[in-house]
């Protein structure tokens, strides 16, 4: 009689695959394909309805000023792309790192915790956003060579427009985080 195989950690023993109840694959050691699904369905989500947002807003502009048109030193174009994408990547990747590695958006996890998840997230990313502001924002104010003008701006950078920004997409977020749950739960693989 031959011996027996002993199942490895991770795995359910269930033939060569593994396919078992008790598997979970990984991504990286310690995170879920399932925790990183749902962190990608409610950061794209955000980034999807800021960017419908922002070209309802480029529609309406380009009506009146042509969208390769200068209008206040850029074109509504480059306006577009650095307000709806490079202006908030900070944001975007701050929050799918929190919802991958820190507080997981899956189906087990009641929905007041999923909630609080999202709102986690939100905040993290708005602190990304304060970060790149200080950094932005000092380096507005050593160009300014006006102190009063300088910290003024240092502090829109790192303070008001983190949470104007941080704010709106933090709700969308607990949205979207919300809906991924309940799409997990229906879809887990």
């Amino acid at each position: 009689m031959p011996p027996r195989a002993v199942p490895q950690p991770g795995t359910s023993g269930h033939g060569p695959t593994g396919s078992g109840a008790g598997r979970t694959p990984v991504v990286v050691p310690g995170v879920s394909t399932l925790a990183t699904t749902g962190a990608a369905l409610a950061v794209v989500s955000v980034v999807l309805i800021e960017f419908t947002a922002g070209l309802i807003g480029l529609l309406g502009t380009s009506t009146i000023v042509g969208p390769f048109r200068s209008h206040g030193g850029t074109s509504l174009v480059d306006a577009f792309v650095q307000t709806v994408f490079v202006a908030r990547v900070p944001y975007y990747l701050a929050a799918f790192l929190a919802l991958t590695f820190l507080v997981p958006v899956v189906p087990r996890t009641p929905l007041p915790v999923v909630l609080l998840r999202a709102v986690l997230a939100g905040a993290a990313g708005t602190v990304a956003l304060a970060l790149v502001g200080i950094v932005s924002g000092t380096y507005d104010a050593v160009r300014q060579g006006n102190a009063g003008q300088g910290l003024g701006g240092l502090l829109v950078h790192v303070v008001t427009t983190p949470l104007q920004l941080g704010l709106p997409m933090t709700l969308m977020l607990v949205g979207s985080a919300t809906a991924a749950w309940l799409w997990l739960g229906r879809h887990p693989r």
